[in-house]
């Protein structure tokens, strides 16, 4: 089972992936992965978001003392795009951009999940730099339907890569349009804390 940890407002000196690895899950968990959202003009949606693969359930209540706020979610992950080579334990090269989304009010689910199907091969071709995706839909879906995680192998590619030119950014915009109502982006340095 994965799930999908949203924290802000941390209360401990800990860097994100250290704590994480000493969480109580953290030793039957099958994998974590943390990425810390990178500071920007306007601050990240989270100071960090975590995946976590266990057969145990984590309760949000157990996070309060590290951290102001924390959200956990069930995830249902459609990996787009995978990786060529397995990831290995540290810091992942690259950046990563979460895109965190919001379907379209009294849109059903399952019309917004075939949306989000047909969109994999369009994020695909447009986004040239990107060398893994992957679209978590989240249980409960509020206040995000999904997460989509973009995988750039380093900050040129990202700048340069996100889209192939003007264009797409309309295309993409018209598409995402059809079943997002809103949505909320961050730039994060990916951890493996265990494969």
């Amino acid at each position: 089972m994965k799930s999908v940890i949203l924290l802000r407002g941390p209360r401990t000196a800990q860097s994100p992936a250290r704590w994480a690895m000493v969480q109580p899950w953290a030793k039957a968990s099958k994998r974590i992965v943390v990425h810390v959202g990178l500071p920007a003009p306007v601050p990240p949606v989270y100071d960090a978001v975590i995946e976590l693969w266990s057969g145990a359930a984590v309760d949000a209540d157990s996070f309060r003392a590290d951290w102001e706020q924390a959200e956990v979610r069930s995830s249902t992950q459609i990996v787009g795009k995978p990786a060529a080579e397995p990831l290995s334990v540290g810091v992942t090269p690259g950046l990563s951009q979460l895109s965190f989304i919001r379907a379209i009010d009294g849109l059903p689910r399952t019309e917004v999940e075939r949306h989000w199907d047909e969109h994999i091969p369009l994020a695909c071709e447009i986004h040239v730099g990107m060398n893994r995706y992957v679209q978590d839909r989240l249980s409960p879906a509020a206040p995000w339907f999904g997460m989509a995680h973009l995988h750039f192998p380093s900050e040129a590619a990202l700048r340069d890569g996100l889209f192939r030119s003007a264009e797409d950014i309309a295309v993409i915009g018209a598409d995402v349009a059809e079943f997002v109502g809103d949505y909320a982006t961050m730039t994060a340095i990916e951890h493996i804390v265990k494969a």
